[in-house]
């Protein structure tokens, strides 16, 4: 049985601010395109201001400062996150049997992928 969902978004759309629509992307695709960025020299980081400003955000005093190496560190910790979420999503829905990934798949994961981390 093969998953058909319309409810299917890229990362790109998300960032794009001209895209109305979520695109769907298919499970062959995203492989393809994990494949690609392994093989190029570029790597796809957070950055450095973005997540200081995401780790200040939950502190209670406004004295708090934040190292450059703890930035460093959770800029790491949130790629890694990102990317177990991205295998662990293409991986339920290869179990499923499905053509396209859904955010149906995410959020199976999510729980254990949450315990884990």
């Amino acid at each position: 049985m093969k998953c058909t969902t319309q409810n299917l978004f890229t990362p790109s759309c998300v960032s794009s601010p001209n895209t109305d629509s979520m695109q769907p992307i298919t499970v062959e695709s995203a492989l393809i395109e994990k494949l690609k960025m392994a093989e190029s020299s570029t790597e796809i980081t957070f950055k450095k201001n973005t997540v200081s400003k995401l780790l200040l955000n939950f502190f209670k005093e406004e004295k708090t400062k934040v190292s450059s190496d703890a930035v460093l560190l959770m800029a790491e910790m949130l790629y890694v996150f990102v990317e177990e979420a991205a295998q662990r999503t293409i991986k339920q829905a290869v179990a499923e049997d499905c053509d396209k990934m859904d955010i149906e798949h995410f959020e199976k994961i999510l729980p254990q992928l949450l315990l884990d981390f």
